[in-house]
C-alpha cells in the first residue's frame, strides 16, 4: 500500500529534478548562443588580422587573401563547434551548481524510508532558503546601498 507521504516525497523528487533540468536546458541555450558568437567573432578578429598583412604588395596576392577571408567568414562551422561547446559548458555547469536540488530531489525520488523523507524535507527546506533569499531578498547585500 502506498502512503500519502511517499507520494508527496515522489511528487517533491519529480519537480525538483524537473526544474533542474529545466534550469540547466534554459542555461544551456543561453551559453550556446554566447559561444556561438564568441566563436564568430574570434575567427572574424583572426581573419581580418591575417588579410591586414601582406609580405609583398601584389594585387594577386590581396584578392586572394580577400576570397579566402570570405570563405573562413562565411564558414558555419565554427559557429557550429561553438555553440555545441557553449550548450554542453553551460548545461553541465548549470547542473554543478545545483547539485544540492539534485541531491536532494534523488533521495527523495529514488529511496525509501527516512531518506526518502529527509530527501524531501532538504528539497522543501532548500526551496524555502531559495524564495527567501532570491525572491525577497533576505541575507543579500544590496549593490544601491554600497
Amino acid at each position: 500500500m502506498v502512503s500519502v507521504a511517499n507520494i508527496v516525497c515522489k511528487t517533491a523528487g519529480v519537480a525538483g529534478l524537473s526544474l533542474v533540468t529545466y534550469d540547466a536546458y534554459a542555461m544551456a541555450k543561453h551559453h550556446a548562443e554566447v559561444g556561438s558568437s564568441e566563436a564568430s567573432a574570434d575567427l572574424f578578429m583572426k581573419t581580418v588580422a591575417s588579410e591586414r598583412t601582406n609580405s609583398s604588395a601584389s594585387y594577386v596576392s590581396s584578392a586572394m587573401q580577400n576570397k579566402i577571408a570570405d570563405l573562413r567568414t562565411s564558414n558555419p562551422i565554427i559557429p557550429i563547434f561553438g555553440k555545441v561547446k557553449g550548450f554542453v559548458s553551460g548545461f553541465l555547469g548549470t547542473l554543478g551548481d545545483n547539485i544540492l536540488p539534485i541531491v536532494f530531489s534523488s533521495l527523495a525520488l529514488a529511496s525509501k524510508g527516512f531518506t526518502q523523507k529527509a530527501g524531501a524535507w532538504g528539497l522543501g527546506i532548500y526551496g524555502a532558503y531559495l524564495v527567501a533569499k532570491e525572491g525577497f531578498g533576505l541575507g543579500k547585500t544590496s549593490p544601491v546601498d554600497e
